[in-house]
């Protein structure tokens, strides 16, 4: 059967998807050859394909007349999305009477001319720096020197793990090296070499077959485990993330923000991946496609990268979190949780590292200053004393008696300290009085119902803080609508005056603690802020009337007196530009946690350290001091002293 120039050109599309560059050179007419070697015509339609990153390729043929034949060209490409477009075939009839196609470049594409060719260009940001509030780096892509393996060149495994070992790597690191699913020739790294030892390094790897340095982009956390949880670390993409977003032009490797801020602020850090194919050689630039590129951007803080370091040896590896505000704009300065981890194990993928942390039970992962819930015990007294002063059942000259018990309710509550007499609201704050906190709620819940629950959502608790590039919890505050709903029982005397101290089903992180106490001393709740020169969103004022704050706030800075519960830390200290309220919670297994907050100066508050500690035997003789000392740190008025009384912290 004669050839038709439809017949023909269906038989080239089907060598062009199938990459088959000899099937198609055999359609084109004699002058084409003679002009154009195999070997040349092949490289071009190579050539095409690498620029044009093409994945895929799929070409239909139509005819609309006897010698007008044209291909219909669809492109998926890696990065340059789905590229369609159709372009004319020319046909030379032979004496044979067989057609075969006069070929030019703009059979491949129309824009396409002798001379020019097809190029591609990829633009990939480098990930963007994140800073504290004084510049230091917290975060950072950087070329480092890094050490590792090149198993091609082992000729014995046991002295090699020896060397190494004895260079400071753990035997199981070297073990998980030499078994890496990375090709034989491939490095496979074990880690960063430090300026300090790169003459050492570089002996080492001249002695030890198979040992090898090289520089690679590392992301890259300076702090280590004192910014681990509120900066974050990054991972690499799935394959199926990749596979998801073509438009991203992502490669196996690539990484993106897993946790913190680095997760939170991706978007901005990652930049975008700008992409252009063009057609050059001819008269002008012909444009086939772009996609913008934008630079990674930098990330700067409020935070203090002293200010961690200094939180992280605080907590000192026990289970607990700290917050540090500024009082005055509610920037966050510090925010640590502990245990902590070293969030470099993960840019490095240090396998032996990362099974420890996710083996360890104190549970390292877990960020419990955002993600963390808590009981508030005492520290939710404040709550409390607000609801009842503003609902108008008492007055700042009120005295309630704080007995050695309490049977306002049956059974009888015990206080956790002797009879103190009548005390106003402000002295109940000053000995953390259990009774008088009770008589409160109990007043509220039978002539106000629903206001403390209503006063602790003022507070912010119960509700996300809001803060811009942290993950967090919205924790509890129950009431009567909650109970029905979830327990399906109703709201009894019982639960009013367990929720007034602070304990039953409330729940709050330490950020919203430290934010609710921040809302106190401004009168007004706000959104805290952990980017640099972003204000705070104010959410209502606090609905508090001004001598009911002051009188409040005048029993926070007698909880510090030498007359208060922290008198031990503060005053008798010398210590007495400061204001706090400590507190100790009963969970459900039976297992008490603690808490303190303070601020200073009591004029004008600057600076507002909330503490916690999960285990209130570990941390009950270390919170207060950890507040205080934290305050002073950052108000750079030196280093705290451990006051030395003899009176044991109170609830």
């Amino acid at each position: 059967m004669d050839e038709t120039p439809l017949v023909v050109a269906e038989r080239f599309a089907e060598a062009w998807e199938r990459a088959d560059a000899p099937a198609m050179y055999r359609l084109l007419d004699g002058r084409t050859r003679a002009a154009l070697p195999l070997a040349t015509f092949a490289a071009t339609y190579d050539s095409f394909r690498q620029e044009a990153a093409v994945r895929t390729i799929a070409v239909s043929v139509s005819a609309e007349d006897g010698q007008g034949v044209t291909f219909h060209v669809r492109l998926e490409t890696s990065y340059f999305g789905t590229l369609e477009y159709a372009t004319a075939v020319s046909f030379v009839a032979l004496q044979e009477g067989f057609p075969r196609i006069a070929w030019t470049p703009s059979v491949i594409h129309p824009s396409l001319t002798s001379g020019s060719q097809l190029r591609g260009e990829v633009q990939r940001p480098t990930r963007g720096a994140i800073y504290d509030r004084n510049g230091e780096p917290l975060a950072i892509t950087l070329d480092v020197r890094m050490i590792g393996l090149d198993r091609s060149r082992v000729f014995d495994e046991n002295t090699v793990t020896a060397a190494f070992v004895s260079f400071g790597f753990e035997e199981e690191e070297v073990a998980a090296a030499f078994a890496s699913p990375l090709g034989q020739r491939q490095r496979v790294p074990l880690g960063i070499v430090s300026d300090s030892r790169v003459e050492e390094a570089a002996r080492f790897v001249e002695a030890v077959p198979g040992a090898v340095l090289w520089f690679e982009e590392r992301r890259v956390h300076p702090l280590g485990p004192a910014a681990a949880h509120v900066v974050g670390y990054t991972r690499e993409y799935t394959a199926e993330e990749i596979a998801a977003r073509p438009e991203a032009i992502l490669r196996p490797g690539d990484r993106l923000g897993a946790v913190g801020i680095e997760a939170a602020m991706n978007g901005v850090l990652a930049g975008r991946t700008g992409a252009r194919l063009l057609v050059t050689g001819g008269d002008e630039v012909v444009v086939l496609f772009e996609r913008a590129y934008v630079a990674g951007a930098d990330v700067h803080t409020t935070l203090d990268a002293s200010l961690l370091r200094t939180s992280h040896e605080g907590l000192a590896g026990m289970r607990g979190a700290s917050v540090v505000l500024d009082a005055r704009t509610n920037a966050i300065l510090a925010l640590n949780s502990s245990p902590s981890f070293d969030p470099n194990d993960f840019e490095l993928g240090n396998e032996r590292a990362l099974t420890e942390v996710t083996a360890n039970e104190d549970d390292p992962l877990n960020d419990r200053a955002t993600q963390g819930l808590y009981s508030a015990g005492s520290t939710f007294k404040i709550v409390t004393g607000a609801a009842g002063l503003a609902e108008g059942l008492y007055t700042p000259q009120d005295r309630l008696f704080c007995g050695a018990t309490w049977d306002g309710l049956d059974p009888p509550r015990r206080n956790w300290e002797g009879e103190r007499g009548p005390l106003t609201i402000a002295e109940g704050l000053m000995r953390s009085c259990n009774p008088v906190f009770y008589e409160i709620a109990l007043t509220l819940y039978n002539d106000a119902p629903g206001a403390l629950s209503d006063m602790a959502r003022a507070f912010g608790f119960g509700a996300e803080t809001g803060v811009d590039g942290l993950y967090e919890d919205s924790g509890l505050v129950p009431d009567a609508a909650w109970k029905q709903s979830v327990r399906n029982a109703p709201w009894y005397p019982g639960d009013a005056v367990n929720l007034g101290i602070g304990q039953g089903d409330l729940l709050l992180t330490p950020l919203q603690l430290a934010n609710g106490y921040s809302a106190f001393l401004a009168g007004e709740l706000r959104t805290p802020t952990i980017l640099a020169g972003a204000p705070p969103t104010v959410l209502h004022p606090l609905p508090l009337a001004p001598e009911h704050a002051a009188h409040l706030r005048h029993g926070l800075e007698l909880v510090t007196s030498t007359r208060g519960t922290a008198g031990w830390v503060f005053a008798d200290a010398g210590y007495h530009d400061f204001g706090g309220k400590s507190g100790t919670a009963e969970e459900a297994e039976g297992q008490a946690h603690v808490l303190f907050v303070a601020y200073s100066p009591r004029e004008a508050p600057a600076v507002l350290a909330a503490v916690v500690f999960d285990v209130a035997d570990e941390g009950r003789r270390v919170a207060a001091p950890l507040a205080r000392d934290l305050i002073l740190a950052a108000l750079d008025g030196g280093e705290g002293e451990e006051g030395d009384g003899e009176e044991e912290p109170a609830p």
